[in-house]
């Protein structure tokens, strides 16, 4: 198993995951809005307790998932290996996507409960920001590496971890 261990093998692994998290993602946001647009006679409710909190929400998890990852790759830096690198990598994108989903399904849950579209687009908008920040070489190599070292490894998918 460790000769099939390669970094094309890990990106592959990741874009599973992602787009695994996005279609999780899409398929709650696609039955919300079909079971809330089925009750065309209901009023939304305007709770602005709850609009504020789906808004706050939505805003933190999605600064604290861009933060958070650049600062989880930050040790990517001190690292010599190739696997600890792309391990850090990992960990960090697997960190920022399930806070974006965190917040994209609970404001799914807010539509949900209180028929107002604002919770609706935020949870649409966080689903749009997971799929453009798909796990790419060009990222891992931004963040992982220092100018002087070579960073080409990153790009060969025959590269043994």
């Amino acid at each position: 198993m460790d000769n099939q261990n390669t970094v094309g093998t890990q990106f592959r692994a990741l874009r599973i995951i992602h787009i695994a998290l996005c279609v999780g993602v899409l398929l709650i946001l696609s039955v919300f809005r079909y079971l809330v647009k089925q009750e065309s006679d209901v009023v939304p409710d305007k709770n602005l307790i709850v609009e504020i909190l789906g808004v706050a929400i939505g805003f933190v998890c999605v600064i604290a998932a861009r933060f958070l990852f650049f600062v989880r790759t930050k040790a990517g830096l001190s690292v010599v290996t190739l696997k600890e690198k792309i391990n850090i990598f990992r960990g960090a994108f697997i960190l920022q996507m399930a806070l974006l989903e965190g917040a994209a399904i609970l404001n799914l849950v807010f539509y949900f409960l209180t028929k107002n579209d604002l919770h609706f687009f935020i949870a649409l908008g966080i689903l749009l920001l997971m799929i453009f920040r798909r796990p790419t070489r060009v990222m891992a190599a931004m963040v992982l590496f220092n100018s002087m070292e070579d960073k080409q490894a990153i790009y060969d998918d025959n590269s043994p971890l």
